[in-house]
């Protein structure tokens, strides 16, 4: 196997590779730090690449396995995470160079220390928008769409999906608070997961809307992520947030159709404002099921601007709270546009956060009584695909005067944050400019199994599967 083929092995599959001996966890790492060597330069992925460590651990990987003695399931397995998980001697910036230039964590997030338990080795940090909003930070070079590098890459998980889909770590780890793993995912041709609320731990994650922030994965297949999930999910008394729920499966339960299964399937929110090929594969993907034995069953969900409300009223305080002890002192310091942001929310009163999570508890409530009737809703991810690259202007002036539009251009998605459903961005094909497709599925709090079980099944009548961003 040469190494870019390595590289794009699946990580389930390098897995077994490593545990039969016939890749060792040295071979898998050298091979992925020659091609981010190589490659990452184009696509600017990683901000910390972590040589050093990643050879350390591979070789201890490595002596684990001559002892006999297994690590886990992701034993020498290369991953990445997103720069703003705390990591034991290693920088977490989280985008902002300037505030957070010189930050070493002297403990590790519980999502990453979980990894690591499971034996995966740790490849370093991986590119962002500032603190997770909606810009890169001018004075770092903006993550590229490996498609087509004039392409966003989506955010704010943007290296954590541009690694996955080029090859640049076997699995990633990303945040979604609005769209965060599920739109860079889309974009870039990926599979994104986001858990429930409160089944992975926040522990050690810098918070962007604590209330409506999901830790979850960027991977190359569904197994992947069920794979990642089973490793990183579970109580944890170092975030009393997280759901006293058992550890889902290694592996989505295998099933044969869709028998059984009903799709939810809301025409207008599927359609309204949606890019022509975009719903082309919302729909070719609806009609899959269906004739793998789906019943459709027609929904209304939330129109937008109750979402805008309720969301903005959330997430505007919180941002605000998270940056407390940065902002203003060092208002400077950060780039325009969250800088810009942070202004506007300090306007804001306080007391509305209340009545906003009082509006988001009995939102949650009426989106699981939708799942009384269907078992999984269908919808795309996002309203187009991957659209050019703007500079920082021109985003302030698309939102620098409502933020709230923030939220209705991630209405899909976004959406799914307020309800602290699980979904999963699945790829779905390419439009006529050789950029990826995606569609959405959601099932209810809690059931995260079901829909990684559903989404394996769908992912195996998925076009042009198996195709690589044209890298050199």
């Amino acid at each position: 196997m040469n190494r870019d083929d390595l590289c794009y092995e699946p990580t389930t599959s390098l897995a077994r590779l490593i545990r039969a001996g016939e890749v060792s966890p040295t071979q898998a790492v050298d091979a992925y730090l020659d091609r981010i060597a190589h490659v990452d330069p184009q696509v600017h992925s990683y901000l910390h690449v972590a040589a050093d460590h990643a050879r350390r651990s591979a070789r201890r990987a490595e002596q684990a396995l001559a002892e006999r003695r297994q690590l886990g399931p992701l034993h020498g397995v290369p991953v990445a995470v997103k720069d703003l998980f705390d990591t034991v001697g290693m920088p977490t910036t989280c985008g902002s160079p300037r505030i957070l230039g010189g930050n070493v964590s002297s403990r590790t997030a519980t999502a990453v220390e979980r990894l690591e338990q499971a034996g995966a080795v740790l490849l370093g940090k991986l590119h962002m928008t500032e603190f997770a909003f909606i810009s890169h930070h001018p004075d770092t070079r903006s993550a590229q769409n490996p498609w087509k590098l004039d392409r966003s890459p989506g955010g704010s998980s943007s290296g954590s999906a541009v690694a996955t889909a080029a090859g640049l770590a076997s699995a990633t780890l990303g945040s979604d608070t609005a769209a965060s793993i599920r739109l860079p995912a889309a974009w870039c041709g990926a599979v994104g997961l986001k858990p429930t609320w409160g089944r992975v731990s926040r522990d050690g994650v810098f918070p962007l809307a604590a209330s409506f922030d999901h830790v979850g994965p960027i991977t190359r297949t569904v197994a992947d992520a069920a794979l990642l999930l089973h490793c990183i999910a579970g109580p944890d008394p170092r975030d009393p947030s997280t759901r006293r729920q058992a550890v889902p499966p290694a592996e989505p339960a295998p099933r044969d159709d869709f028998k059984g299964v009903r799709i939810g399937w809301d025409e207008e929110f599927v359609t309204m404002g949606v890019f022509p090929e975009v719903v082309t594969a919302a729909r070719a993907a609806r009609e899959r099921m269906e004739a793998l034995g789906a019943t459709i069953v027609p929904v209304e969900l939330p129109d937008v601007e109750s979402i805008v409300t309720i969301f903005a009223d959330v997430f505007d305080v919180e941002m605000r709270a998270a940056h407390a002890g940065l902002y203003p002192a060092r208002a400077e310091d950060y780039g325009p546009l969250t800088r810009h942001a942070l202004a506007h929310f300090a306007t804001r009163d306080p007391l509305v956060h209340v009545e906003g999570a009082i509006l988001a508890r009995a939102f949650r409530q009426r989106i699981d009584r939708l799942f009384d009737d269907v078992d999984v809703v269908l919808c795309p991810v996002g309203a187009l695909p991957a659209p050019p690259q703007v500079d920082e202007q021109v985003i302030i002036e698309i939102f620098g005067q409502d933020h709230r539009n923030i939220i209705r251009l991630t209405r899909l998605t976004s959406i799914w944050d307020l309800a602290a459903t699980p979904a999963i961005a699945l790829p779905w094909g390419f439009d006529g400019d050789g950029l990826p497709l995606a569609v959405q599925l959601v099932t209810r709090v809690g059931t995260d199994e079901a829909l990684l079980s559903i989404a394996a099944r769908l992912e195996v009548e998925a076009p042009d599967r198996g195709r690589r961003p044209p890298l050199a």
